[in-house]
């Protein structure tokens, strides 16, 4: 779960601390990159630590070195707490900086951020992995849900534009599973929308509230996740 990474948890060691912070889908500018490098400089041990949900981790800080810490990280534009669709958002370069990428996965999963985070309460561990090629830097196929890049035809003169196939139910480690393809050629302008109905689908008909989403879209057959939406 990408949201125990996030935050202020205490070491192994007594009076320590780690801080995980929250990159926007792993971004981070030069100025916000040395502005951690001088909080884990002079507040923690000098560490950084990256780790695959594209967050990094600041360890060492001492119990009355925290709020300090915390406030510097506020200070320079990050934060040590995020949603479970923010926090479970990762994207791959996308086409800004990729010559494979079929889309611009970044900015599509930063609008499914704010699309969804104020309209649908998830209080579950959530995955969303937006990847813009089939080579899948950012493993759709194990999201619980998993949207891949592709062009999306809009007329006979063979006219594009941006867009995704949507798949459900991928996990990893003991939950390990390809995800099913739920829709097709979906145009990256309705994807937040089309995500929302899904996370919506999920708060309504899940059995219980503790069921995660991934438990839910393997509890069901795609029509009926269709259905659903």
């Amino acid at each position: 779960d990408r949201m125990a990474h996030i935050g202020v948890h205490k070491q192994k060691q007594e009076g320590l601390n780690w801080i995980g912070v929250s990159l926007p889908l792993g971004k981070v500018t030069c100025a916000q990159m040395r502005g951690l490098s001088r909080i884990a400089q002079d507040l923690g041990d000098g560490d950084i630590r990256l780790t695959v949900w594209q967050n990094l981790l600041i360890p060492g800080v001492r119990d009355a070195n925290v709020d300090l810490a915390v406030a510097a990280i506020k200070k320079i534009g990050l934060a040590v707490e995020a949603s479970q669709v923010r926090a479970g958002l990762i994207a791959c370069t996308g086409n800004a900086g990729c010559r494979f990428a079929a889309s611009d996965t970044k900015r599509h999963a930063a609008e499914i951020g704010d699309w969804c985070e104020p309209r649908v309460n998830i209080d579950t561990p959530l995955n969303i992995h937006v990847t813009g090629c089939h080579h899948s830097c950012a493993q759709h196929y194990i999201g619980d849900i998993g949207l891949l890049a592709c062009k999306v035809s809009i007329n006979d003169d063979g006219d594009t534009v941006e867009g995704y196939h949507v798949l459900v139910g991928g996990g990893a480690g003991q939950d390990a599973g390809l995800a099913r393809e739920i829709f097709m050629d979906v145009r990256a302008e309705e994807i937040p929308a089309t995500v929302e109905r899904l996370l919506k689908s999920y708060v309504e008909h899940r059995s219980s509230a503790d069921e995660t989403f991934l438990a839910f879209s393997r509890r069901h057959d795609v029509e009926a996740l269709k259905a659903m939406c």
